[in-house]
């Protein structure tokens, strides 16, 4: 078992048992579940111990146990895992219990109102981790960790409700903290909401420090997790310190999401995994999805540094109950059997430190806290993802500590509309560049203070080169005229700027900057008794405002794009945009230590084991049908991929197979192409000095 658990196992499976005793009988074929799981590749299970109804599936002296099932479930579940070499998470629903809701009442999370929060996802009870609930959860948590073997715990449903929890607990713990009772509407931008997002997080925080330090009491080698640990949405890093290990829900036909979230979790070096339902789209819809779908989200998850974890669930009763579908079996099975053929690649890798962008905790909190424009889907961070994907750029997604540990060891650093950036991480920004980095910034990086208000000058302005002017009338810009150096395949035409939520922002080049695109305003702003068309008006009026700067500092260079053009691509999918992001990026950073040149749907990860690179390509077509769910049935080849690498090399081959690879030296770089590859290739690159 041990603490490098996670680190040596690839392959993990989610026993996602909310049976409920809603059915007459509750079933589990234990002994032929866990030999169809060794069958299937699945090396740990995080077994069910408690289900968001609240019933426990082992005997327990605290918690309800499930009425329907006999024995102790998780005691034989134990006892045949052992007999296959299957180590078991003990999966806990903290936040969903009904039998202890509706036996206190006054444990329940609650609105402002004082609403109890009843219908959590649709169904549940959701109860605050604030309130002596939490001394339920430990207690049942020293039971399992002391009278069961099992190789850790993971967390579920560790959420405080929108606009809770306002329950007396919460309300009390609240006046002690703040001298001030708990606010029932906090305005934006005030010191009062900054205070009620903070005290969230404590909620939650509090609760899973606490429950590590129970858990660790028993058994400090008892691994950790939670739902949602290393998560960039969450963004709860002081909390993430206490887990182990890192896991998030990965949903089809969110691929790109997958990609992005493993980006971020393998920046804070821990092991993490990637939850997908292997069935169609969510949890509970007892339908396999295809096994090229299953296949997909396994190979972004491990090209990305992670592990798959495919969920399933056994039918509790009826015709079929205690069995998981043989077809749910070998799909899994089959995409295993894949992750093992690679696992000798996978062992020990650490990504390639070249490009990183940088996701401020500090501005997402700002931006949260304001009333500033800060949509829930982080459009910046989606469409830089998506960009540099789409352009085959290696990068890992990084926050302000890694940032100031480990700025040094990159070559090139981006600021996707970083609003507040401390003075800390300006002024290591600064050093970088000085020294001889690359930084690539957009829009409103490092123009607003720690509270959310506009400052003077952009905190970075000298490194960028520019000076803040104003923010354009305009609901719409237009990028014209376009210097050639970053037009490339740009049709020569005004290129619509479009993000509902922000306008461009209007600077001045300062002496010594470089200009390599103008703004052009729309004739006229569109309203209801003024407009042009449908929607905006078309481009009528050059400007002498900058939109895209470069600018020398020291040794290094900068490239400064003055409005929200992340966003923007994300919202629109302009491959304009994505152009001319990439050739401004090209234009500052022409030598990467990889290059590839492959269709947009292929991403690229360049990890690196003792003395050898391997550089992963997955293909994934992201594709939608009339805005349904869609999943990938067929994967569709990719051909003659080009790669250039920095280095030099005794041997280039492809895994599985040790297929060689031909390749040519020249200027300090090695050559090779991949004449096609389905949905993924990985090419192992060895020589000395790697």
């Amino acid at each position: 078992m041990g603490n490098d658990l996670y680190r040596r196992t690839f392959r993990r499976g989610l026993f996602d048992f909310h049976a409920g005793e809603a059915v007459p009988e509750v079933e589990l074929n234990v002994a032929e579940y866990f030999a169809a799981a060794a069958r299937a590749g699945i090396q740990t299970i995080t077994f069910m111990t408690k289900d968001a109804f609240g019933n426990s599936y082992f005997n327990t002296r605290i918690g309800h146990k499930n009425a329907r099932i006999k024995g102790d479930m998780l005691a034989e579940a134990i006892q045949e895992a052992r007999k296959h070499g299957i180590d078991i998470i003990a999966y806990y629903n903290v936040g969903l219990n009904s039998h202890v809701a509706a036996a206190n009442p006054d444990y329940r999370q609650r609105t402002a109102d004082q609403k109890p929060i009843t219908e959590a996802f649709g169904y549940y009870d959701l109860l605050c981790m604030n309130s002596p609930y939490r001394d339920h959860v430990y207690g049942q948590f020293r039971e399992i960790a002391e009278n069961y073997p099992v190789a850790g715990f993971f967390f579920d449903i560790t959420y405080v409700w929108s606009n809770s929890c306002h329950c007396e607990y919460c309300s009390s713990w609240y006046k002690a903290r703040y001298g001030r009772p708990i606010p029932q509407s906090p305005a934006p931008g005030t010191q009062e909401l900054k205070q009620w997002q903070s005290f969230q997080r404590e909620i939650r925080h509090n609760f899973l420090r606490d429950a590590s330090s129970c858990i660790k009491g028993v058994n400090p080698d008892l691994l950790i997790g939670w739902n949602h640990a290393g998560d960039p949405r969450f963004g709860q890093v002081e909390a993430d310190r206490y887990a182990d290990y890192f896991t998030s829900e990965f949903h089809p036909p969110h691929y790109a999401y997958g990609s992005l979230l493993a980006r971020w979790k393998r920046s804070f070096g821990k092991p993490f995994e990637l939850m997908m339902p292997s069935e169609m789209g969510s949890w509970g819809e007892w339908t396999v999805a295809p096994t090229a779908t299953l296949r997909t989200t396994a190979a972004i998850a491990v090209a990305n540094g992670g592990s798959i974890s495919f969920g399933h669930v056994a039918y509790p009763s009826g015709f079929l109950k205690g069995q998981v579908p043989e077809a749910v079996m070998q799909a899994v099975g089959e995409s295993n059997e894949w992750v093992q053929s690679l696992e000798p690649w996978l062992t020990g890798a650490e990504s390639v430190p070249m490009v990183a962008v940088l996701y401020s905790i500090e501005s997402k909190r700002m931006l949260e806290s304001s009333a500033l424009p800060c949509p829930a889907d982080d459009p910046h961070l989606q469409g830089v993802h998506r960009m540099l994907t789409e352009g085959h750029i290696h990068f890992d997604i990084i926050d302000e500590a890694a940032l100031l540990d480990k700025l040094d060891s990159y070559e090139l650093l981006i600021l996707p509309d970083q609003a507040y950036i401390s003075e800390a991480v300006e002024n290591r920004i600064r050093e970088f560049v000085k020294q001889g980095g690359r930084l690539l910034a957009s829009n409103r990086t490092s123009l607003y203070d720690a509270d959310g208000e506009r400052k003077t000058d952009f905190g970075l302005a000298d490194v960028l080169g520019i000076g803040f002017t104003d923010v354009s009338r305009y609901s719409v810009s237009y990028f014209y005229p376009i210097d050639g150096s970053v037009a490339g395949s740009i049709p020569d035409m005004p290129i619509l700027l479009k993000d509902p939520a922000q306008k461009a922002l209007r600077v001045e080049a300062k002496e010594g900057s470089a200009v390599l695109a103008k703004f052009t305003d729309p004739a006229v702003e569109a309203k209801t008794h003024r407009h042009v068309y449908h929607q905006h008006a078309h481009p009528a009026h050059p400007t002498p405002y900058p939109a895209v700067v470069s600018h020398s500092y020291g040794s290094g260079a900068s490239l400064y794009f003055a409005g929200p053009i992340e966003s923007a691509f994300w919202r629109t999918g302009s491959p304009w945009l994505r152009t001319l992001y990439l050739n401004g990026l090209r234009e500052l950073y022409p030598d990467p230590f990889v290059k590839v040149d492959a269709p947009i749907s292929v991403e690229v990860n360049v990890m690196r084991q003792p003395s050898r690179i391997v550089v992963h390509m997955t293909n994934v077509r992201e594709d939608k049908a009339a805005g349904s769910k869609t999943f990938i049935e067929e994967i569709v080849p990719a051909g003659k991929i080009e790669v250039a690498v920095k280095t030099s090399a005794d041997r280039v081959y492809m895994v599985p197979g040790n297929t060689e690879l031909p390749f040519s030296r020249e200027e300090g770089h090695i050559r090779f192409v991949i004449p096609e590859i389905g949905l993924h290739a990985a090419v192992v690159i060895e020589g000395e000095g790697l």
